[in-house]
């Protein structure tokens, strides 16, 4: 069992290269995030004191410190396989799958506050809501399923482009009914939203890791399920500053509502982010380029 301040030595990139393994590599990874989020988190209650800015530093160096580290073992089993970054479609799926999972994080924590202290919907009718999105997912899902291979990228474009459409939609809709809107009469837009994001998720992992090598595979799943939990982590974290920054915890009505109308505007922001980065999926799925090869 290796002593705490050998561990310490580790994570800073300090000990010996022999002694660096992957303990030390994963230890330095969850430094970098674990400062990034307490400092998001706490910053705007404390005021956004010093250490805040010290701790997102620190996430960055330390950050820094873990890539060096994994470039040095390249050849010895790393961690992170780093020629991943070099394919195109991953990097660029990755990437969208962080922001997917950002604008998840964000949306949803804060819709559950606008829910209940903006409309004050009881937790019964904020699940239901809930529901009514899960199933506009559930059949987003269902198409890209059965479509994925006949459309490649322009599937999952298709649905951040929709989600978009009734994110906007739905910034619209609570601007102009203020606390009188129903749970029926938000239905389309929130199904629509469900919709949207069904036909990202299925598509984006699947082109994103098409042309990933064989032997890199089992990395490359792993390092694309760790983007969307980062980013729904980070995402979280972000609505300190985006959602309590304006509310201030308070619980009144109309300034929940005023806060969640800015979070749609962050979200659609990231969707059409996302748009943007898919553009580095395959045009073609695989077996379209076979044919047309062939």
């Amino acid at each position: 069992m290796r002593r705490p301040e050998a561990l310490v030595l580790d994570v800073l990139g300090l000990s010996s290269g022999a002694a660096s393994g992957p303990p030390a590599g994963g230890g330095r990874s969850a430094v970098s995030a674990v400062s990034a989020v307490q400092a998001l988190t706490e910053g705007h209650a404390h005021g956004w004191p010093l250490w805040c800015f010290v701790m997102l530093a620190a996430g960055v160096l330390v950050l820094v410190v873990f890539l060096r580290h994994q470039r040095r073992r390249q050849d010895n089993a790393p961690l992170v396989p780093l020629s991943l970054f070099r394919i195109r479609q991953f990097s660029g799926g990755m990437t969208a799958d962080l922001m997917h999972g950002l604008l998840c994080g964000l949306f949803f924590m804060t819709w559950t506050l606008y829910l209940q202290r903006g409309l004050d919907m009881s937790p019964l009718e904020a699940a239901v809501a809930f529901v009514l999105l899960s199933v506009g997912e559930l059949g987003g899902a269902t198409i890209a399923a059965k479509t994925s291979g006949r459309f490649a990228r322009r599937l999952p474009q298709a649905g951040a482009l929709t989600a978009t459409a009734a994110m906007v939609a739905y910034g619209l809709q609570i601007g102009s009914h203020q606390a009188d809107l129903t749970l029926l009469a938000m239905t389309a837009p929130v199904v629509l939203i469900g919709f949207g994001l069904g036909m990202v998720s299925g598509p984006l992992a699947d082109l994103s890791l098409a042309r990933v090598p064989h032997e890199d595979a089992g990395s490359a799943s792993g390092l694309f399920n760790t983007a969307i939990h980062l980013g729904i982590a980070l995402g979280t974290a972000l609505t300190a500053v985006v959602f309590f920054a304006i509310t201030g915890g308070s619980p009144d009505a109309a300034v929940n509502r005023d806060a969640f109308v800015t979070v749609l505007c962050w979200v659609g922001g990231l969707l059409a982010l996302m748009w943007a980065l898919m553009f580095c999926l395959p045009k073609q799925a695989d077996n379209q380029a076979d044919n047309q090869a062939s």
